[in-house]
């Protein structure tokens, strides 16, 4: 039997829609299809991956923390016991949290170990709530890891944006 994964209710569009963020400069910055991002706008794409919110965070230039706040208000940890570390790097944080530390984690925010270590090895893309409720699991500050993960993470240059815009409109045209 499968189970289907806890995922949040966000406040993506209302969010952006609040700080004047058009799906056309999004997707002229960050490649993110406009298709995409209206389904994630309305709440049709429920998961929202921690890369693409890290750069539409870019896009509007907001501080990852800030979007977090903004996007997920509502977002809970399952346990509120405290655990506290101080880490570098995310290597860094993963080697130091051990198998009943992974174990707690996973208590406190409701993801499932392998999807805790699958995260450690860098082996899944993440959504951004699981990176939120590690965070809020471990008392980090909200967007640390999103900044240690997504730090080389860039916008379009002006040339690809500029291009980008172009080829959105010619297809704008041809559908009306």
């Amino acid at each position: 039997m499968v189970t289907k994964l806890y995922i949040p209710v966000n406040n993506l569009g209302p969010f952006l829609t609040a700080k004047k963020i058009s799906n056309i400069d999004i997707h002229a910055k960050t490649g993110i299809p406009t298709v995409e991002l209206s389904q994630l706008r309305s709440g049709d794409i429920e998961t929202i991956r921690a890369n693409k919110l890290f750069l539409i965070a870019k896009v509007g230039k907001i501080d990852i923390k800030d979007m977090l706040l903004g996007v997920y208000p509502e977002l809970r940890l399952n346990s509120a016991e405290d655990i506290k570390f101080d880490f570098q790097s995310i290597s860094d944080f993963f080697n130091y949290v051990q198998k009943d530390v992974i174990q707690m984690i996973a208590d406190k925010t409701g993801l499932a170990v392998y999807r805790i270590k699958k995260i450690k090895a860098n082996k899944v893309n993440p959504a951004a709530h699981e990176l939120y409720l590690i965070e809020l699991a471990t008392k980090t500050k909200p967007g640390t890891l999103f900044n240690i993960l997504f730090k080389d993470l860039q916008l379009n240059s002006s040339e690809e944006e500029a291009n980008l815009r172009l080829l959105e409109k010619k297809k704008s045209r041809k559908t009306s």
